[in-house]
């Protein structure tokens, strides 16, 4: 009996080790695979401007887009954009859909729980944005009002915070401004850049003060400690030879 105790302990342990074995090799080849690749798999919603749009072209561009296509010449690789719903891009880094997601992903202690974050990039945080012709001022005054944010946002965790309002998620920030411009809705939160480019439209304006502040960064699936380093030490390098200020220069941010 003793014997097969000690079998049955030697065996659990050898499963445990070859599990976290398996787990810290996989993480190791994560980096390798890209440069073997020379290929970067990037999860990316393109509704988000001045971080990420299709342009007039058909391109895709914006300040994430040239900042991390930065980046990835920094590590000797090109990017391949994936299109997906913002919502979905954690979940597709998670699984190894993706090899990272960059998409305005503000850093934040749920997200932790199920993604790695990069250094920060930038900062930003949530603002009202209302019509022109509106009398909300402030986040008070949304109470029994219609909100539009896009779904999977740090946007909609602050709407869900305004007591008395109805929160609408579509699935994108177009979908929501133009729930706003045909009065479907009677405001928009989202991150301020964003909210500053819709009100370069003509249509909007911002309503107060923001609602909260927060940073950028890049996700990695959990564990992938060699992609996030590389990833750290480009965007250093990127910083320190004076090509991301001419980035953010260029993006007015």
């Amino acid at each position: 009996m003793k014997f097969n105790k000690m079998r049955m302990l030697l065996a659990l342990v050898a499963l445990v080790s070859l599990c976290a074995f398996s787990t810290l090799a996989q993480a190791a080849t994560t980096l390798d695979k890209i440069k073997d690749a020379g290929v970067i798999t990037v999860g990316n919603s393109p509704d988000y401007p001045p971080f990420e749009a299709i342009g007039d072209s058909g391109e895709r561009v914006g300040f994430d887009v040239d900042l991390l296509n930065a980046i990835a010449a920094k590590m000797g690789v090109k990017v391949k954009w994936v299109t997906m719903d913002f919502a979905a891009i954690v979940t597709a880094t998670q699984s190894g859909q993706v090899d990272m997601g960059m998409s305005g992903f503000s850093i934040s202690p749920e997200r932790a729980e199920q993604v790695s974050f990069s250094a920060p990039y930038i900062a930003s945080g949530q603002v009202i944005v209302v019509r022109n012709d509106s009398d909300i001022q402030s986040a008070a005054d949304l109470k029994g009002k219609k909100i539009a944010v896009q779904l999977g946002t740090t946007g909609e965790q602050e709407a869900d915070k305004i007591e008395g309002a109805e929160v609408v998620k579509p699935e994108s920030y177009n979908i929501a401004f133009m729930m706003l411009n045909n009065k479907v809705a009677d405001a928009v939160i989202a991150d301020i850049s964003v909210a500053d480019e819709f009100v370069k439209q003509g249509k909007f304006k911002r309503a107060g003060e923001p609602l909260s502040y927060e940073e950028f960064a890049m996700i990695t699936r959990k564990g992938n400690d060699g992609l996030l380093q590389a990833l750290n030490k480009a965007l250093e390098e990127v910083k320190a030879d004076g090509a991301y200020a001419a980035i953010v220069k260029k993006w007015n941010l």
